[in-house]
């Protein structure tokens, strides 16, 4: 076994089981200070779904002819709000980390795009627009004024999330 510390958070399969199990468990026990959480999970979640039909037309419109694509080449994970918004909002956790070594591409990526539901992508892959994407956005500026409206709301809605969570587990 690789002792080494990874700053890949959860890297090998065992640490991501674990965390997941820990999380899970917290929940668990803390299940009735826990309401504000759930709360910012759901807000957050139905922000998301709000945007996924125009993330959708976005990505059929660029993905398909680009020659640099960033799912392909991109080194992103799941981080600690990442997993706790998929326990809190009752979405499925993905099997594994995203990548376990440094330089790995994303496991879930296929030449058809990803195959995680975009509910449980770690929020970079929603709120990373590459330079096609942005370029296609400024021709529809009312697409663009909703997704980046949606995004800062959700970044704000993650880290209340986060502080709630561990002001409610740090309290009891």
């Amino acid at each position: 076994m690789d002792y080494r510390l990874s700053s890949i958070p959860w890297h090998t399969h065992t640490l991501w089981q674990e965390a997941n199990t820990c999380l899970a468990h917290t929940m668990r026990q803390n299940h009735s200070v826990l309401a504000e959480t759930h709360r910012q999970a759901h807000r957050i979640r139905h922000r998301l779904e709000s945007i996924f039909p125009l993330m959708d037309r976005l990505c059929d419109r660029t993905c398909p002819d680009c020659r640099d694509i960033c799912c392909q080449r991109a080194w992103v994970w799941a981080d600690f709000k990442d997993l706790l918004f998929l326990h809190l909002a009752g979405i499925p956790v993905p099997d594994r980390q995203l990548i376990g070594r440094e330089r790995d591409h994303c496991r879930y990526g296929s030449p058809d795009g990803c195959r995680l539901d975009r509910a449980q992508r770690p929020f970079v892959c929603t709120w990373y627009l590459c330079p096609a994407q942005t370029q296609c956005l400024r021709k529809e500026p009312v697409e663009m004024q909703i997704i980046q409206e949606a995004l800062q709301e959700i970044k704000e809605c993650r880290k209340k999330m986060e502080m709630s969570f561990i002001r409610a587990v740090t309290m009891q």
